[in-house]
């Protein structure tokens, strides 16, 4: 009995110091957080291979891209994952928080535009609105082909044989005509002018042999013959043909122009110019008039 005592006495004094309530509340907090960070590494993990793969099939060749994003977006889920935790085992983060924000704000301001074009990126590989390949009309009405969709920049190749870099941002935020978007078909068009005592009919139909005799045509639309206008000095068509390589579309409308004019002089339909009237009165019957 007297040798239960001090044990006796021990577990007294540990049972005024220990709040059983506290230490069931710490164990609670303990395993909640353990669940946190385990789902939180899980999440970030299957997070990582689901766009690792998206944006690898959109471009199987810039390896080193994918992994950029793919651990971007995992960083970003185990930052909100260990901060959420360590908020759950009672440890106040308001301060750091706070702290965090306002770097966070002024890292945003200094960093915008490189932001822009970063999230800009991964719009365009996830979306695959725009991919490598595709063959564009950007502003200044040029035609390029994109070869790389980099982590910050696209990379397109100009008809002048010129690399030009254009910003991701760039891409998303302003109207581009992406030819290859659903399909390769593409419209090329020219017009020409004829004299008004041509006949029309066989003009017509003249340029719809034209069309038919292409070689490199679609097959997928028929070449449309529109008499568009009227002028000054000629009545005016245009030439419609639709082809499946938008890239070489200046050297179709080469060939669609040379075949035309060959074909009109064959016919003889005169190809009309400019011209101007100029009706000179005599000076003899300005002064009778007088």
């Amino acid at each position: 009995m007297t040798a239960s005592n001090p044990l006796s006495r021990l577990l007294s004094g540990m049972a005024d110091v220990l709040d059983v309530d506290s230490v069931e509340a710490m164990a609670i907090r303990v395993i909640g957080a353990a669940l946190i960070l385990l789902t939180t590494f899980w999440i970030a993990r299957a997070l990582r291979g689901a766009i690792g793969r998206r944006v690898k099939a959109r471009d199987p060749e810039d390896a080193n891209t994918n992994r950029v994003y793919g651990r971007s977006i995992q960083v970003v889920v185990l930052l909100v994952g260990v901060s959420t935790a360590v908020h759950t085992l009672g440890i106040n983060l308001t301060h750091l928080f706070t702290a965090g924000g306002l770097l966070a704000v002024a890292a945003a301001f200094a960093m915008k535009n490189l932001a822009e074009n970063l999230v800009g990126g991964l719009i365009l590989r996830l979306e695959n609105t725009i991919k490598p390949g595709d063959v564009l009309r950007i502003q200044g009405d040029e035609i390029v082909k994109v070869k790389r969709i980099g982590f910050r920049i696209t990379t397109v190749r100009s008809k002048s044989e010129g690399d030009l870099v254009i910003p991701n941002a760039e891409l998303v935020q302003n109207p581009i005509s992406n030819y290859t978007y659903n399909d390769e078909l593409c419209r090329i068009d020219t017009t020409v002018g004829v004299a008004y005592d041509s006949d029309l009919e066989q003009v017509r139909a003249t340029l719809q042999d034209v069309c038919d005799g292409l070689g490199w045509k679609s097959e997928q639309r028929r070449s449309q013959i529109e008499l568009i206008e009227f002028g000054n000095s000629s009545v005016n068509f245009k030439v419609l043909v639709w082809v499946e390589d938008p890239w070489s579309e200046g050297h179709f409308r080469s060939d669609l122009n040379w075949a035309i004019w060959w074909a009109l002089k064959d016919a003889g339909v005169v190809i009309a110019l400019p011209q101007l009237d100029v009706h000179v009165v005599a000076e003899s019957a300005v002064a009778t008039d007088r």
